[in-house]
């Protein structure tokens, strides 16, 4: 594995895990942490109340910034990685959109906003259709029908 390799894994992991006790801190037993969190980001500007309802612009601004970076990676996956490796772009995609999935909708269910879940269901839809393979008209390669051979004998049995 490359030093490159590495240091995408490690900050992929510490992004993951950043982002789920940060999504957890919404569950009113997790607000100390969340507190500490918006203590920090709102310091020296103003205080922070012991609710979490003020910092509210705040997390919204989060949100939004890490919808655009999800975009942008999106984007980007699909303008320098799917030309090389469509298997790539599509996998990528596939971890990424489901872990940001579960993590919100479940987050949301646990915090009495269960109908984000179902409004999640639409960018579910976007990303990973996004990366669906595009069948097109014509005719078969010689390459692509040997490349399945077992789906072609499984077939002729139904």
């Amino acid at each position: 594995m490359t030093q490159q390799q590495s240091a995408m894994r490690r900050s992929g992991w510490i992004l993951i895990v950043t982002g789920a006790l940060f999504a957890l801190t919404g569950l009113p037993l997790l607000h100390p942490i969340a507190q500490i969190f918006l203590q920090i980001a709102y310091w020296p500007m103003q205080d922070v109340p012991s609710g979490l309802a003020v910092p509210v612009p705040l997390l919204v601004a989060i949100t939004g910034g890490l919808t655009v970076g999800l975009g942008g990676m999106l984007w980007a996956l699909g303008t320098y990685v799917a030309p090389l490796s469509p298997d790539a772009a599509t996998k990528v995609t596939w971890v990424a959109t489901w872990s940001w999935f579960c993590t919100d909708s479940t987050a949301s269910i646990l915090v009495g906003a269960p109908l984000n879940a179902v409004l999640n269901l639409t960018f579910l839809a976007l990303m990973l259709l996004s990366c669906r393979r595009r069948v097109t008209t014509g005719t078969i390669s010689q390459s692509d029908f040997n490349a399945a051979p077992e789906a072609r004998a499984g077939s002729k049995g139904k």
